[in-house]
C-alpha cells in the first residue's frame, strides 16, 4: 500500500500513535513525498552531544529532560505459548557474527565459572524473560552486556553458559536468525546513557525469489552491506558503527527483509546516512558477488544439522506442487551461484534487477530513535532517504493463493538430537491484520496452558509427554499475506512415543484432539479472553523499555500489517471479543469427520526415526492408505509420508469425553495493588538503600545506579537490599542462591542438585504457570560448585506467596522421604499485600510433593537425561564448552553428569536434599517495589523453610578456580613430546618459532557423526582481573580489534558464517577469546588465520593515531556506562556482583576513570604481551616500553566433524583469500596440530587440566549490615 489510511505521502504526520502511559517518548507517524512510511521516536532520557569530528554528519547539541525509562520490547503473556520470537519455522534468514549475537558487547564483570556448564535449555528457543515460563533458565547472568563476562558453568544441560553477547544462540532460531552480527552500545560520554537506532523493513521477502534464483532475496539482503555508491569501501558502515558504539544486523523473511542498527546518539545522522545508501544506490560489485555467495552458502550448512530448520523445510518440499512454500529460501552456492552460472545467467544483473523491481520507498516501513526533538528527526529523514527510489507498486501479495497443505498426512523424519518432536499444524486465514480480536491467541492460550485440567497435565499424568507449544509462529512462514499456520508442538517422552497405533505418537494427537473438541462443546468463552485482556492491560500500562535494535525492528515489521495509530499497541490490544471468529477458526481444526474437507498435517521428529519408519509403514498397509518414503534435495532430507486412514480421524472426531480436560480456573494471581512503596515520603526516608546509599570511590562521580545495601549477615543468611525509585514500577525481584558442601561433591551429586530442581518445577508446575500467566515467573538453575540458584521477578503484590512455595517445595524433598506433605500452608493463592509478600502465606493448598515425586520421576529424569545428550551437539557450542571445562578445575562433565541421572532412582532425592539442607547458606537480594522490613521477613522465611540446618558460615562457601594455562614455551615443549614422530618437527628455527604459536591444542571430534562443520575456539589467557586499568586496557584492544577481526576472517577470507572475537573473565581471570565455525576449512587452517590476524594487526595498533585511540575509547565509555533498560535487568547486573562474591558495584565506573589513563603505548604493551604471535613478535617487543616479554598463554580447541567438511571441495575465492593468510604461519606446528589424536570426553580433559596449577581467588570484601 502506497501509504496508510488517511495520510497523504509529505502530510508532515498529524496522526496520533497510542503510547503506554509509563512512555514518555514523543512520537510521530509520517509519510515522505516518495512514500516512505516512517515512525519518529524522540527519547528525552537519551542524553545527547556533538558529535566528534570526521564521523560524518554532525548531531546537534545534547537534550537533558527528565523522564523516565520505558521499555517498548512486547511482553507476551506466557500463557499464550504462541511460538514466536525467533519461532521454530525458518522464515528469516540473517547475515551474522555467529556468536556473537544478542546483547551489548560491553558486559558487566558477571563471571564465568563452573555453572555456566550448566546451562539450562541450550536445546530450547531462546525467549525474552518476560515470555518465558516458569521453570529453569540459564543460570549465567551476563544480560547487561557490559565489560567481560565472567564465565560460570552452572546449569549442566547448556552448552557453555557464556552469554556475553548472547554468545550461543539455541536450536530453532532459524526462523529469524538476526542479531548475529554482535553489538556494541552506547555514546561517548560519562553519563549514563542509551542507544539511538532505527530499522527499514523492505515489503518483499523470499515469497517473490524467482525460481531459477533461489534464495535471491536472502543474497540481496548480505550484498547490501558490501558498500554503496557514496560509501563504497566494503566495510565502511560496520566500521562506523563499530568506532561509534554501534552494531548492525539483518533478516530475510519470507514478505518482508529487515535492516536494523544502533549506535551511539550523537552519530544517529552519520550512522542514518550511510543506511540510506542501502536503499538508494548500493554496489553490488563484481568482486564482493562470489565471496558473499559463500557466506550465504556456509550459513546454509550451519543450520543442516538445526532439526528445527529440517523440519521447516520438509514442511515445505511436501507442500502443494508449484506452491510458493515449496521455494528453498535459504539460498546455497548451487542455487545462487552454480546453476544459474551453468543455465548462462548474469547473477548480478539479475540481483540489481530484482533490487530494482522490489526495493523502494512506497514499500517499505522505516523507525529512528533518537534523542533529538521530533522536528530534527524528521529533518534528518528526509535529507537521508529523500532520494530513496519509488513507484515500485503495491507490495507483492499471495491472499489469492490456497493454502500450502491439502489432505491429512502424518510425515516422519530423522532428528538429530535425541529428541520426539510431534507437531500438529492447522491452516487458518491470514491473521494478521486481525491482531484486535486476539481470536488464536484464545485458542493457543487454552491449548498451551498447564494450569489444572489442562491438555499439558493429562499428558503428563500418562507419561507421555513434558512440553506443549501451541499458537501462531510470528515469523512468515507462520504468518502471512496466504495464511496463518496455527501450530501445536508436543514433546514426547519414550512412552508417548510408543502410544497409539504404529508407535508413531498417535495416541498423542487424539489426546489433543479431546481437548479440541471440549473446547468446541463448551463454547468461546468471554471470561477467559477477559482475563486475557486484564493480564495485557497491565503490562501495556506498565510497559518496561527494551532492546534499541529489537525495538526498531520488530516496529518497521509492525507497520507494514498494523494501522498506524496502532504501530505500538497492536501486539497488546484486545479491541473487540469476537466469538464468531473463534468458532470459525476451531472449525479448521475438526480431525476429519466424514464429508469434511479439512486440511491439517501432523509431523513427527525422532531419533529412532528407522524404527518408527518400519511401523508406519506396516500401518498403513494395514489400514490400506497410501505410504511413500522421499528424499528432499537441499537438505538432503529422508521423510516418510502416509495418509492418514478416514477410520482414525473420525475415531477422533467422535471420541467420548474425558473429565479430566477442563477449562483453566479463574487466575487467583492476578495483581490488584499497584502502589508504589517509592511514594511514601515515611517509608523512602527510613530505606537503608535509599537514606544511606554505599559512598563511591574515589574517580567515580557519575555512578550507574547506586549499590543495595547488606541488611543481614550471619550464619547461614546474608540479604541485601534495593528500594527502587529510579523505575517506579509496581515490580520486583528477588534472587537467592542456597550454597551447600553436599551439593556439588561429585558428578552424582550435580545430577541430583539438577533433578531436585526439575521436580520442584514439575511439583509447582499448575500453579506456578498461573502467576507466571499474571506476570509473576520464577526460575531455578543448578550454579555448579556456587550452589543452586532461585529467582522470582515480575508483579510485586503476590511475590511473597511464589517465593515461599518455591522454599517450600525444596524442603517438602527432604521431606517427602518420610512420608510427609510439602506443602506451605493453605489458603487462597490470590492473598496480597506485604503481608502475604514477607511470608508466603496463602499458597494454594498443599504441593503434594511424596505423590509427584513417585508419579513424574521417570518423565523428569528422561527430560533431563535427553538434555544432557544432546549437549554439545553444535561444533562451535562444543568448543567454548571444553575450553571452559579445562579452565574451571571443578567442574564436572555433562557426560559423566548424564550417566549419574540415568542411575537416579525416586528413592535417591530425599535423603540427597536432607544432606544438603543440614548445612547451608542462603545469600539473597530482594531489589524493587518491595520495602526493607518486608525483605527480611522475606528472606527470613525462607530460611525457616529451609529447616535448622541452614546455619553455615558465609566465609565456608567455596568457589571454583581457573587453571594457568601454561606458556608458549611450556605449551611448545609438551607439544613436541607428544608429536615427535611427525613428520612435520624437523629441528629449524623457523618451525621452533611458529612451535611457539601453536599453544596448547585440543582436538575434538564433533559429537553429531554427521555434522559437517568445523570449530575453532582459541583463547589468550592474561591474568586476574583484579586492576581496572588492565581490565579497560583489554576492553579497549577488544574495541579496536572486533570488526577487523570480522571483516577479515569472515568478509574478506570467508572462513566461515560464525566469526566472534571478545573478552572472558573466567574465574576472575582475563582472557580473550577468538571462535570460528567453518563449512570449508579445518580446525588448524583457522587458527593459522587467526594468528595471521593478531600478527597483522600488531603494526597498526603501533601506528593508531591519538584521535582513532580517542574515538575507541569513547564508543567504550558509552557501552560501559550504558543505563539499565529497566528494573530487572539492574536486578541482574547487581545480583552478578553478589552473586560472583565480588561486590565490586562500582567496577564499571572505576574502569571508565581508569580509560582516561590508558595509552596506546599501554595497549600496544598488552597486545604484544598477551596476545601476538612468538614467530612475530621479536621486532614488536623491541619497541615495547616495558621489558617487552611474551606472556602469551594459548589454549585453542579444535573440533572437527568425523568425515569431510560440507564445502571441503572449497571455493577458489576463499582459498586465494585465507590461503596466503595462513601460509605464513601454515608449518610445522600445523600440521603436527592436525595430526594429533582426538582426546576422549571427559577423561583427556581432565588429564590437560589436571596438570596445571591453579589462579588463586579474589573474592570482594562486603560492607558491614545496617541491621
Amino acid at each position: 500500500m502506497p501509504s496508510p489510511e488517511g495520510i497523504p505521502p509529505g502530510n508532515g504526520g498529524v496522526i496520533e500513535v497510542l503510547r503506554s502511559p509509563n512512555d514518555k517518548k514523543k512520537y510521530q507517524y509520517l509519510v515522505l513525498e516518495n512514500g516512505l512510511r516512517v515512525l519518529l521516536i524522540s527519547d528525552p532520557e537519551m542524553q545527547n552531544v556533538p558529535a566528534a569530528e570526521g564521523d560524518g554528519q554532525a548531531a546537534d547539541g545534547g537534550m537533558e529532560v527528565e523522564g523516565e525509562a520505558v521499555r517498548e520490547r512486547a511482553e507476551v503473556p506466557a500463557s499464550a505459548k504462541i511460538r514466536g520470537g525467533s519461532g521454530r519455522g525458518s522464515g528469516g534468514r540473517g547475515r551474522g557474527r555467529g556468536g556473537g549475537a544478542g546483547a551489548d558487547r560491553a558486559a558487566d564483570d558477571v563471571e564465568e565459572s563452573s555453572g555456566g556448564l550448566m546451562s539450562d535449555d541450550e536445546d530450547e528457543d531462546e525467549e525474552d524473560e518476560e515470555e518465558s515460563g516458569s521453570g529453569s533458565s540459564s543460570g549465567s547472568g551476563g544480560s547487561s552486556g557490559e565489560g567481560e563476562h565472567d564465565e560460570e558453568m552452572a546449569s549442566e544441560e547448556g552448552p557453555s553458559g557464556e552469554d556475553e553477547e548472547g554468545e550461543e544462540g539455541g536450536e530453532g532460531d532459524c526462523g529469524r536468525r538476526g542479531g548475529g552480527r554482535g553489538k556494541k552500545s552506547g555514546g561517548g560520554h560519562k553519563a549514563p546513557v542509551k542507544k539511538a537506532a532505527a530499522a527499514m523493513a523492505v515489503g518483499v521477502g523470499s515469497f517473490s525469489d524467482p525460481e531459477d534464483l533461489q534464495g535471491l532475496s536472502h543474497y540481496l539482503e548480505h550484498m547490501l552491506f558490501m558498500g554503496s555508491a557514496r560509501y563504497p569501501s566494503e566495510n565502511e558502515y560496520d566500521d562506523f558503527l563499530t568506532r561509534h558504539g554501534g552494531a548492525a544486523n539483518a533478516f530475510t523473511d519470507l514478505e518482508v527483509t529487515n535492516y536494523h542498527f544502533e549506535v551511539a546518539p550523537p552519530h544517529l545522522s552519520g550512522a542514518l546516512d550511510r543506511f540510506a545508501q542501502f536503499f538508494i544506490a548500493p554496489l553490488c560489485s563484481e568482486g564482493s558477488l562470489e565471496r558473499e555467495v559463500l557466506a550465504v552458502d556456509s550459513e546454509f550448512c550451519q543450520v543442516l544439522q538445526d532439526d528445527h530448520c529440517r523440519l521447516a523445510q520438509i514442511m515445505c518440499h511436501t507442500s502443494r506442487l508449484g506452491h510458493i512454500y515449496r521455494q528453498f529460501s535459504w539460498g546455497n552456492k548451487t542455487s545462487l551461484w552454480e546453476q544459474p552460472r551453468m543455465a548462462g545467467l548474469d547473477v548480478r544483473r539479475r540481483l540489481l534487477e530484482y533490487y530494482n523491481q522490489h526495493y523502494g520507498a512506497d514499500r517499505s516501513c522505516l523507525v529512528v530513535l533518537g534523542g533529538e526533538d521530533l522536528a530534527t528527526l524528521a529533518g534528518m529523514v528526509a535529507d537521508s532517504f529523500g532520494a530513496m527510489p519509488t513507484g515500485r507498486g503495491p507490495q507483492p501479495s499471495f491472499a489469492a493463493l490456497e493454502p500450502p497443505f491439502e489432505g491429512r498426512f502424518l510425515h516422519v523424519l530423522p532428528a538429530v538430537r535425541d529428541s520426539h518432536e510431534l507437531r500438529i499444524t492447522f491452516q487458518m486465514p491470514p491473521l494478521q491484520r486481525l491482531y484486535g480480536s486476539k481470536a488464536d491467541s484464545y485458542i493457543s492460550h487454552l491449548l498451551g496452558h498447564e494450569g489444572p485440567g489442562s491438555l499439558l497435565s493429562a499428558l503428563k499424568a500418562r507419561g507421555w509427554a513434558t512440553e506443549i507449544l501451541a499458537g501462531v509462529d510470528d515469523d512468515g512462514y507462520s504468518s502471512n499475506s496466504c495464511c496463518s499456520l496455527f501450530g501445536v508442538d508436543v514433546t514426547l517422552t519414550e512412552a508417548g512415543l510408543a502410544a497409539g497405533p504404529g508407535g508413531c505418537g498417535l495416541a498423542v494427537v487424539e489426546l489433543v484432539f479431546a481437548y479440541i473438541n471440549m473446547m468446541r462443546r463448551e463454547g468461546p468463552q468471554e471470561w477467559v479472553w477477559q482475563e486475557m485482556r486484564a493480564v495485557s492491560e497491565q503490562r501495556w500500562r506498565f510497559l518496561e523499555e527494551g532492546d534499541p535494535m529489537d525495538t526498531v525492528s520488530r516496529l518497521a515489521a509492525a507497520m507494514h500489517i498494523t494501522r498506524p495509530e496502532h504501530t505500538l499497541v497492536s501486539e497488546y490490544l484486545h479491541e473487540t471479543w469476537q466469538p464468531d471468529l473463534v468458532r470459525r477458526l476451531m472449525e479448521r481444526m475438526e480431525p476429519g469427520s466424514a464429508g469434511q474437507a479439512v486440511s491439517y498435517r501432523i509431523d513427527l521428529l525422532t531419533r529412532r526415526y528407522d524404527e518408527v519408519k518400519s511401523r508406519v509403514l506396516a500401518l498403513a498397509s494395514r489400514e490400506g492408505v497410501p505410504a511413500r518414503d522421499e528424499k528432499e534435495p537441499w537438505f538432503g532430507l529422508e521423510v516418510v509420508v502416509m495418509e492418514l486412514p478416514q477410520s482414525l480421524c473420525e475415531g477422533w472426531a467422535n471420541q467420548g469425553i474425558l473429565g479430566e480436560l477442563r477449562l483453566p480456573p479463574r487466575n487467583p494471581y492476578l495483581p490488584s495493588d499497584f502502589s508504589l512503596r517509592c511514594d511514601d515520603p515515611d517509608t523512602v526516608s527510613s530505606e537503608p538503600s535509599v537514606c544511606c546509599p554505599a559512598a563511591a570511590p574515589a574517580g567515580v562521580s557519575s555512578p550507574l545506579a547506586t549499590p543495595p545495601v547488606m541488611l543481614l549477615d550471619r550464619p547461614g543468611l546474608r540479604l541485601w537490599h534495593k528500594l527502587d525509585t529510579t523505575f517506579r514500577t509496581p515490580r520486583a525481584a528477588v534472587h537467592w542462591r542456597l550454597f551447600s558442601p553436599a551439593g556439588h561433591t561429585s558428578a552424582r551429586a550435580a545430577a541430583c542438585s539438577h533433578l531436585s530442581l526439575k521436580l520442584i518445577e514439575e511439583a509447582l508446575r499448575e500453579d506456578a504457570y498461573l502467576a507466571d500467566v499474571a506476570g509473576l515467573h520464577y526460575h531455578t538453575s543448578p550454579e555448579g560448585l556456587a550452589g543452586l540458584e532461585f529467582r522470582v521477578d515480575g508483579f510485586s503484590d503476590k511475590m511473597g506467596v511464589l517465593v515461599g512455595r518455591l522454599a517450600g517445595a525444596l524442603a517438602g524433598l527432604a521431606r517427602a522421604g518420610r512420608g510427609e506433605g510439602a506443602g506451605d500452608g493453605g489458603g487462597e493463592a490470590a492473598a496480597g499485600g506485604d503481608e502475604s509478600m514477607a511470608t508466603g502465606s496463602g499458597a494454594a493448598g498443599s504441593v503434594g510433593l511424596d505423590s509427584a515425586l513417585v508419579a513424574h520421576f521417570s518423565s523428569v529424569r528422561e527430560a533431563l537425561v535427553r538434555k544432557y545428550r544432546n549437549m554439545n551437539m553444535e561444533v562451535g557450542q562444543h568448543a567454548s564448552y571444553s575450553r571452559l571445562f579445562i579452565l574451571c578445575s571443578r567442574a564436572f562433565h555433562c557426560d559423566d553428569i548424564r550417566k549419574h541421572l540415568e542411575e537416579l532412582r525416586p528413592q535417591d532425592i530425599p535423603p540427597f536434599v536432607t544432606h544438603l539442607l543440614s548445612h547451608c547458606h542462603v545469600e539473597a537480594f530482594v531489589h524493587g517495589n518491595i520495602t526493607s522490613a518486608v525483605a527480611v521477613q522475606l528472606a527470613e522465611a525462607v530460611v525457616s523453610a529451609l529447616g535448622p540446618g541452614c546455619k553455615m558460615d558465609s566465609e565456608e562457601r567455596q568457589r571454583d578456580q581457573c587453571v594457568v594455562v601454561p606458556g608458549a614455551a611450556a605449551a611448545a615443549a609438551t607439544a613436541a613430546a607428544g608429536m615427535a614422530t611427525a613428520e612435520a618437527t624437523e629441528a629449524t628455527e623457523a618451525t621452533e618459532a611458529v612451535a611457539l604459536d601453536v599453544g596448547t591444542v585440543v582436538p575434538l571430534l564433533a559429537k553429531n557423526p554427521k555434522e559437517e562443520n568445523a570449530a575453532l575456539e582459541v583463547y589468550y589467557q592474561l591474568a586476574p582481573a583484579t586492576d581496572p586499568r588492565d581490565r579497560a586496557a583489554l576492553d579497549l584492544i577488544d574495541q579496536i580489534l572486533y570488526e577487523p577481526c570480522y571483516d577479515t576472517l569472515r568478509t574478506k577470507q570467508q572462513l566461515g558464517y560464525s566469526v566472534y572475537s571478545g573478552t572472558r573473565l573466567t574465574g576472575g581471570v582475563s582472557g580473550f577469546c577468538v571462535q570460528v565455525v567453518s563449512a570449508r576449512h579445518p580446525p588448524e587452517h583457522l587458527d593459522a588465520c587467526v594468528e595471521s590476524f593478531l600478527a597483522a594487526m600488531c603494526s597498526r595498533i603501533r601506528a593508531m593515531s591519538a584521535e582513532e585511540l580517542s574515538t575507541h575509547v569513547g564508543a567504550l565509555v558509552a557501552s560501559k556506562m550504558q543505563r539499565d533498560r529497566n528494573l530487572v535487568d539492574e536486578a541482574g547486573r547487581l545480583w552478578g556482583h553478589i552473586s560472583s562474591q565480588r561486590y565490586d558495584f562500582f567496577s564499571r565506573e572505576l574502569e571508565v576513570a581508569a580509560l582516561e589513563g590508558v595509552t596506546i603505548d599501554d595497549v600496544y604493551d598488552m597486545f604484544v604481551r598477551y596476545l601476538l604471535p612468538p614467530s612475530a613478535g621479536i621486532s614488536a617487543r623491541s619497541s615495547c616500553s616495558g621489558d617487552g616479554s611474551s606472556g602469551r598463554r594459548k589454549l585453542s580447541v579444535h573440533v572437527r566433524p568425523h568425515g569431510p567438511l560440507a564445502a571441503a571441495e572449497s571455493d577458489k575465492a576463499a582459498e586465494d583469500s585465507s590461503g596466503a593468510a595462513a601460509g605464513q604461519m601454515n608449518s610445522a606446528g600445523i600440521v603436527a596440530a592436525a595430526a594429533l589424536r582426538p582426546m576422549s570426553e571427559p577423561g583427556d580433559l581432565v588429564s590437560v587440566r589436571s596438570q596445571w596449577p591453579l589462579h588463586a581467588l579474589h573474592l570482594g570484601q562486603p560492607p558491614a549490615p545496617i541491621l
